[in-house]
């Protein structure tokens, strides 16, 4: 937003000097003199390449030079700003003295950028919109773009929609600007103004890939996932080395249970160049829902030889060796996954199931218990302690666990119906019948879920078969028909 390249242009032998004489003064370990613009041109030229140590180092020898300069105090707040602390950057600019009618859009630039940052939208705004009438309408993309970000932020989406449309027919990154004017449709509750903005675009240019999968976007996120196919398709038949809408389309078959057409999405890109680990990985799982275990096998390494540290490659390779029965293998891979993913419960899980299946349940337990502290409100995390109290007839234990897990987690209505049931497996039946209650009050539709727990000890029950029973009679009627007709 802040470098003028006309400028530079028009002043490039004059930096190429500065730099010269700069990066001399630093090889012999010398001191020397610079004026304030030369400074200005070594500090931007270290900034543009990223060099933010050069940068600081820079900024500091130039306020040390020129202490009274307001634009060298201007360039120390835009490293701060590089540096992540805005706040240091916003008390830097409240040191520089201007005239009220002096032309400066660096500082109201760089004031505004403090503020925005600092949560402080509505004053980012006025400083954004006082830097405005200095740039020319093409130079104003990144200017449109923050005014936009912050009325985004303060939820006046037509205003932030707007500023989104003046800035993008100069914007090279189409894939942001859409992600951001679908963002503003979506919070604002119009999906439909969504779509028919998207669709008019495809209606302009029907070549505009990122409009097309904007559209499948919304459609996906809705949970429209059969409407969202084609328009990722015809984006794809546009641009074929579009990884995220590739695997987006994945995604989508992968969720519907057609995992031969994911593969196909994915194989696709791969004809097309585009290698990613995670396509392996991806391809790898559909591999092994369709119980293809030796090719599944072989894209989770073709995974982990692009990326050796994806932890879903190792988790694949866990799930192999898992249906093999080589727990001790899995669990190995399902560790390695862990520990490069450990925010990934899952693989915690798998541990937990493989020891299980090799009787350990001691580390079983010590995996469950693990999830149970890194996620207590996870009601799958008492379902399975519960249910591995349950396998070894440690039932008051079992019940015990759900009893806790309830009040962890606002009386899940999973862990309502185990209780009942293992009340039931216990013989209390007055405090089966009790939660039994709870539970079907809470959700009615589970009680076929619950009797498969056990058909012979349940299914059969006069008692069971007659509450469940009285609450189907306070079911709402089902119809799609207008009562007032």
């Amino acid at each position: 937003m802040f470098e003028d390249e006309d400028y530079y242009g028009e002043h490039e032998e004059e930096m190429e000097r500065a730099i010269e004489k700069y990066e001399a003064m630093l090889k012999e370990h010398d001191s020397v003199y610079f004026d304030s613009e030369e400074f200005e041109y070594i500090i931007d030229h270290y900034t543009q390449q990223n060099q933010l140590k050069r940068s600081r180092q820079a900024v500091e020898l130039a306020m040390s030079q020129h202490p009274e300069s307001n634009m060298l105090k201007i360039k120390m707040a835009r490293q701060y700003l590089l540096e992540n602390d805005a706040q240091r950057a916003f008390e830097i600019m409240q040191q520089v003295e201007r005239d009220d009618d002096e032309d400066d859009p660096d500082y109201f630039l760089t004031l505004g950028s403090c503020l925005a940052v600092l949560g402080k939208s509505q004053e980012a705004l006025e400083n954004y919109f006082s830097a405005l009438p200095y740039f020319d309408e093409y130079e104003k993309f990144d200017l449109y773009n923050a005014i936009a970000y912050e009325y985004q932020r303060l939820q006046k989406y037509d205003l932030a929609l707007a500023f989104y449309d003046k800035a993008l027919p100069y914007a090279e990154d189409l894939d942001t600007i859409f992600h951001e004017i679908r963002c503003c449709y979506l919070s604002a509750g119009r999906k439909d103004e969504a779509l028919g903005y998207f669709q008019r675009l495809v209606d302009k240019d029907p070549y505009n890939s990122k409009a097309w999968t904007n559209i499948g976007d919304i459609y996906r996120m809705s949970g429209q996932y059969e409407e969202s196919i084609d328009p990722y398709e015809y984006s794809l038949s546009i641009d074929p080395e579009d990884i995220w809408t590739n695997m987006h389309l994945a995604d989508i078959y992968y969720d519907l249970g057609r995992y031969k057409e994911a593969i196909d999405t994915l194989e696709e890109a791969l004809r097309n160049g585009v290698e990613t680990s995670m396509i392996h990985t991806t391809i790898g799982d559909c591999y092994h829902r369709l119980n293809d275990l030796q090719t599944a096998e072989s894209h989770f390494h073709k995974a982990l030889e692009i990326n050796p540290m994806i932890g879903s490659g190792y988790a694949g390779l866990g799930y192999v060796y898992s249906d093999r029965g080589h727990s001790r293998k899995a669990i190995k891979f399902f560790e390695k996954a862990y520990q490069i993913e450990p925010w990934e419960t899952d693989y915690l899980y798998s541990i937990a199931a493989d020891y299980r299946k090799l009787n350990d349940f001691d580390k079983a337990m010590q995996y469950l218990r693990k999830v149970q502290e890194q996620s207590p409100t996870d009601p799958d995390a008492y379902y399975y302690i519960a249910d591995l109290y349950g396998e070894q007839d440690k039932i008051d234990d079992a019940i015990n666990t759900i009893n806790f897990g309830l009040l962890q987690t606002e009386n899940d209505v999973t862990l309502l119906y185990l209780l009942a049931y293992a009340y039931f497996v216990k013989g209390d039946r007055h405090q089966g019948l009790e939660a039994l209650d709870r539970a079907l009050t809470a959700d009615f539709e589970l009680y076929d879920e619950f009797l498969e727990y056990d058909k012979e000890l349940l299914a059969n029950d006069t008692d069971i078969l007659e509450l469940i029973e009285q609450h189907k009679k306070n079911q709402p009627l089902n119809t799609d028909s207008d009562p007032k007709k």
